[in-house]
């Protein structure tokens, strides 16, 4: 898909010089020959950022984005590409009409590698003006929307350079919005491509919860003090979409971890009514298991 990805940027209709710069993680598919090829044939608009060794995605994220020159970075990973030629152009104009503004982002669908349009618009919010409480409930950037000030990624903690660090995108926008604004354009710029090896569609929505609660745990004490209740219910609600899962999956022991860690993420006397609900629908579906008749 990197070729697909590649020509999705040449074809950007601008009146500002741009490079391509390509971040190459010692990939085993023909991932380094295609970024090689295209260098040589656009060498004054491609970079090749490549690792001798794997540095895993983090790293070779912020290595990638340590590697920008310009004024403004628009993120696109390989499977992605950029659908109007115009994306670029009416985001670098937003960023410069408002200098208050940290990150420009747009909807996009979710299509497969054959062209099936599974979601027809991310993120299902109205455009507009997004701030930290937003991005704090939810990762409402896809990472081939978003354009950004360069240089934001050296606000992300050490943690983030980590191998088991729990995402690569979400930190940067948390981070970034503790410095300013998200704006949300309403268009659609961008497919993001469910292959079937990447984590949306491989892992399962079990994984996600738990990659939430682990991101959240992470990002906590780098938040004003102010926003962590915010921070720990929905870390909270994460918790609780574990339980239900895993009492789907009958993995029981499991959810009565998950159920109780949902009680005390926000705090023990935090919503004791709407988490006392929560905990006895876990247990209602949990006996309704066990009484399940032996066939």
């Amino acid at each position: 898909m990197l070729p697909i990805a590649i020509e999705s940027v040449l074809r950007q209709e601008v009146d500002f010089p741009i490079e391509i710069v390509i971040g190459e993680d010692c990939s085993k598919d023909e991932t380094a020959s295609i970024a090689r090829a295209y260098q040589q044939k656009y060498p004054n608009v491609i970079r090749l950022n490549v690792n001798e060794t794997n540095q895993g995605c983090q790293s070779n994220t912020y290595q990638t984005l340590n590697n920008c020159k310009g004024k403004y970075t628009a993120w696109l990973d390989a499977d992605d590409f950029w659908t109007d030629p115009r994306k670029l152009a009416r985001q670098v104009a937003a960023l410069e009409a408002d200098p208050t503004l940290m990150i420009c982002c747009h909807y996009v669908r979710w299509v497969t590698p054959q062209g099936e349009v599974r979601r027809s618009q991310y993120p299902d919010l109205p455009p507009g003006r997004y701030g930290i409480e937003d991005i704090l409930r939810k990762c409402l950037i896809a990472t081939p929307s978003a354009m950004f000030r360069t240089g934001i990624h050296r606000l992300l903690p050490l943690w983030y350079l980590r191998r088991d660090a729990p995402l690569s995108d979400w930190p940067l926008w948390v981070m970034a919005a503790q410095q300013g604004d998200i704006l949300l354009l309403g268009a659609d710029m961008a497919d993001y491509v469910l292959a079937p090896n990447s984590e949306l569609t491989a892992k399962g929505d079990l994984h996600w919860y738990a990659t939430d609660a682990r991101f959240y745990d992470c990002i906590e004490p780098h938040i004003p003090e102010a926003l962590r209740p915010l921070l720990r219910a929905e870390r909270g609600k994460r918790y609780e979409n574990m339980m239900f899962a895993l009492c789907d999956q009958e993995r029981f022991a499991e959810a009565r971890w998950a159920a109780l860690r949902a009680f005390v993420a926000p705090g023990l006397t935090v919503d004791l009514k709407r988490k006392s609900r929560v905990a006895l629908s876990g247990m209602v579906r949990n006996l309704r298991a066990i009484a399940k008749p032996i066939r």
